[in-house]
Order: C-alpha cells, then sequence, then structure tokens
C-alpha cells in the first residue's frame, strides 16, 4: 500500500465510527501460476491499495480472482470466483487490479496466461506492523 492511501485510511478512520482501527493492509497471493512460474508480473510490485470503498464501509475479508491478460499484457478480463464477505468485495476489487499494468516476465514468450489471485482487504492493529501480520494470518485462511 503506498503511504498517501495509508495516511487517508488512516484519517478517515480516525474521525468515524471505526476509529480504534488504525490501520489497513492488503495481501496479494499468487494462486496460480507461481510467482515463479508466470509469464506477466504486475509492472510496480507494490502492495495493492486498501479501496477506499471497503475502508468507508469498514469491510474486511477476502477475494479470490481469476485475471485474464492477453498476450500483449492488457488485462482482458476479471472474474471474481469467491469471496468473504459475498457481496461488497467484487466491485472496488476489480477497480484495483484494473488499474494494474503487466510487464513480461524476462525470457518468457507473450501469450495469453489466466491468473488466479487472492487479495485479502485487512484493517486492525495499533501499527502497520500488526496490521500486515494480521493481514498473512488471514490470508492463510479459506476464502469461501
Amino acid at each position: 500500500m503506498n503511504y498517501k492511501n495509508l495516511l487517508f485510511v488512516i484519517y478517515f478512520l480516525s474521525t468515524g465510527t471505526l476509529a480504534a482501527v488504525n490501520y489497513a493492509s492488503v495481501e496479494l497471493t499468487h494462486l496460480k501460476p507461481t510467482i515463479a512460474d508466470t509469464t506477466w508480473l504486475r509492472e510496480k510490485q507494490f502492495m495493492p491499495r486498501y479501496p477506499v470503498e471497503l475502508a468507508r464501509k469498514g469491510i474486511v475479508g477476502c477475494g479470490v480472482f481469476k485475471v485474464i491478460v492477453d498476450g500483449s499484457g492488457l488485462t482482458e478480463s476479471i472474474e471474481l470466483i469467491s469471496s468473504v464477505p459475498k457481496k461488497g468485495i467484487s466491485k472496488p476489487a476489480t477497480k484495483v487490479i484494473q488499474d494494474w499494468e503487466w510487464t513480461l516476465v524476462r525470457s518468457k514468450t507473450p501469450t495469453r496466461e489466466e491468473k488466479l489471485l487472492r487479495l485479502d482487504f485487512c484493517m486492525g492493529g495499533n501499527t502497520e506492523a500488526e496490521s500486515i501480520s494480521k493481514c498473512k494470518q488471514q490470508a492463510a485462511m479459506a476464502c469461501e
């Protein structure tokens, strides 16, 4: 998560009903193919931003998405496979994924690639490190 988005979330949460929650983080897991086997990687390898729509509503959870990257590195489609909660994750998370730019992994031939990605959206913790730790724990749980 970049610092501007993190600061916005912290500011928002400190002024709303969720004032006790100070930090938010996002965990990205490459389910299929693994990072080692992928053809296309996100161009900017920083943690995805926490969607403002989810932060405003205090929504935490996860989503598993099928993402198709075409042979020229453009996102062809994004489909929600499963999520917790069942409603509310898809639209904001899809917006996050749509913003990603893909770059070809060195020594790979550009081809269409189907990816299965998991995004965990977490809030809580007294420090950024605690929030990240909680999100890693959440990412180890089922998302269905």
